[in-house]
């Protein structure tokens, strides 16, 4: 008994003992394998992979939509995207205000709704934050080339939004599938030094000798080469892509590096005096417009210089009526040019189109300039919602579908409500006669160069009273009329048949293709409510 007892006082102590080593060591391994691990960066934004699905149309919408097309795999969409693409393009956002966080401790009452001066960012609406970054009349505002690349109103196609715009606005897998095949017909008709030539495009993919064949696919004008490559350029910068990096890298650069080979140093025009075709004001228009596109997608300053000389001639050679003509000043005729008392309001639509990208980009509109291009727009327009094509000379009063979407677009970027008189009238003229292949190339009926105007009116008139259904049946009727009609297989495919006298005669199946594909970005070419608050701060033009 005694053995006994003397062996439990020493056993028990023992096994404490050991407990206590044991849980030590347990311990020191956690610590030693806790320190192994990486400790998180400060600073860094955490994405689960789940929330990166559908946020480009590279990624899971085709996927989803039973109606997309197979299209060609070295050029159309991936059928996946590696998740490095998708944070590439994710994690580039950046929130144009960014939200202030509250650290103030709980209130145990509740508080009174913040009154305007004192509302935080995180409880602004869109056009509340955006009311207080306003600038002056005429301009963006801002430091030289203060904007955020692919921001603003041109904010869909970038930053991996593009899956965003296609859902806001009625599009679909169907659709990126029919730009991305579009795109694609368009690189490889391109000629080595930049251009698309508008009546040699044909020789990439048929025989020489084959003179019938190529009169089909519509033969252009020499003279047109800068128009119809700024066009095609646009379906490009449309879709989001640029000459610094991307899938069209190389695409997009040849064909900014031909447009500023043949922009005059002089006075920012485009087209050298010594070619035999030069281009007119539609081709220095669309190029314009095109560089100012490409360069708030890049934030290239590069481009900047450039993009100031081009809208500075424009602005120089406004007539004195407030719009446009088909003539531009050559240096050679600097002292004798006298602007056109002609106003055309197909060239004046694009070179609006120029100056407002311009603005977005930073350079400042004059007043004065804008104040007679919103009198040549009243000038233009009659009570009815109708609109002429010219005041004067060629086309002189003549009416048609595609000047009533011009003249809405034009009105409605310059800052023209929504809701007023005309604005409505015109979207119902074209609510009307919407988009329908078997019609185009109608007297008063409209085609690919309308639908342009009137797809970006309808999408900017949606918070008008009807707007939405407006622009869903447009949407709709778009949608048929552009994937019915876009070539499938073959030397042409991704390409649209020129249809119509000008896209027959003018611009070929190139500007067929590049205008088609335009209308079929719309859905995340620009961000409607950005723009319709950006364009009320010219609303004192319509007052």
């Amino acid at each position: 008994m005694t053995k006994a007892r003397n062996r439990r006082d020493w056993v028990t102590p023992a096994l404490l003992t050991l407990s206590l080593h044991l849980l030590a060591l347990t311990l020191f391994i956690n610590h030693k394998l806790f320190s192994m691990l990486e400790e998180p960066r400060v600073g860094g934004i955490t994405l689960q992979v789940s929330a990166l699905a559908g946020q480009d149309p590279d990624d899971d919408v085709q996927d989803q939509d039973a109606g997309a097309a197979a299209g060609d795999a070295s050029q159309s969409n991936p059928a996946q995207t590696s998740v490095s693409e998708v944070l590439r393009e994710t994690t580039a956002v950046v929130p144009a205000v960014l939200p202030v966080r509250d650290t103030t401790k709980p209130q145990t009452e509740p508080q009174p709704a913040p009154s305007d001066e004192t509302k935080t960012a995180d409880s602004m609406t869109l056009a509340e934050r955006l009311a207080q970054m306003r600038p002056a009349v005429g301009s963006s505002g801002g430091a030289d080339g203060d904007f955020t690349p692919g921001g603003g109103s041109h904010g869909l196609r970038g930053q991996g939004r593009k899956g965003e715009g296609l859902r806001r606005n009625g599009g679909s897998g169907e659709t990126e599938d029919a730009v991305e095949m579009g795109l694609a017909w368009l690189t490889g008709v391109q000629d080595s030094d930049g251009r698309w030539d508008s009546d040699g495009f044909m020789s990439h993919y048929l025989p020489v000798s084959s003179a019938m064949d190529r009169g089909a696919e519509g033969m252009g004008n020499q003279r047109n080469d800068v128009g119809v490559t700024g066009l095609c350029l646009l379906a490009f910068t449309g879709a989001g892509y640029v000459h610094t990096g991307g899938r069209y890298a190389q695409t997009v650069l040849h064909a900014k590096d031909y447009l500023l080979a043949n922009q005059r140093v002089g006075d920012g025009g485009f087209g050298l005096e010594k070619d035999p075709n030069r281009p007119d004001m539609y081709g220095h228009a669309i190029a314009t417009l095109a560089l100012c596109d490409l360069y708030l997608q890049s934030g290239d300053n590069r481009l900047r210089t450039p993009v100031q000389r081009a809208l500075t001639c424009l602005l120089e050679v406004q007539g004195s009526g407030g719009g446009w003509d088909y003539g531009q000043r050559w240096p050679s005729e600097r002292d004798s040019f006298k602007p056109s008392a002609r106003n055309d309001l197909s060239i004046s639509g694009w070179a609006i189109m120029a100056l407002v990208a311009g603005r977005e980009a930073g350079f400042e509109v004059p007043r004065e300039n804008l104040q007679r291009i919103a009198s040549m727009l009243k000038e233009a327009t009659l009570k009815d919602g109708e609109a002429v094509y010219a005041n004067q000379g060629v086309r002189a009063d003549a009416r048609g579908l595609a000047m009533v979407a011009v003249s809405n677009v034009s009105r409605r970027l310059l800052g023209e409500a929504a809701d007023s008189t005309t604005q409505q009238r015109q979207r119902q003229l074209l609510a009307d006669k919407p988009p329908q292949w078997d019609k185009v190339g109608e007297a008063l009926g409209g085609n690919e160069y309308c639908w342009y105007y009137g797809t970006i009116a309808m999408l900017l008139g949606r918070d008008a009273p009807g707007g939405d259904d407006r622009w869903r049946q447009w949407n709709a009727s778009l949608k048929t009329a552009l994937l019915d009609h876009q070539c499938k297989a073959g030397a042409r495919k991704g390409s649209f048949d020129p249809v119509g006298h000008w896209a027959r005669m003018g611009g070929g199946r190139l500007y067929m293709t590049a205008i088609c594909v335009l209308n079929l970005e719309i859905y995340y070419r620009y961000e409607p409510e950005y723009l319709r608050v950006r364009a009320s701060e010219l609303d004192w033009l319509w007052k």
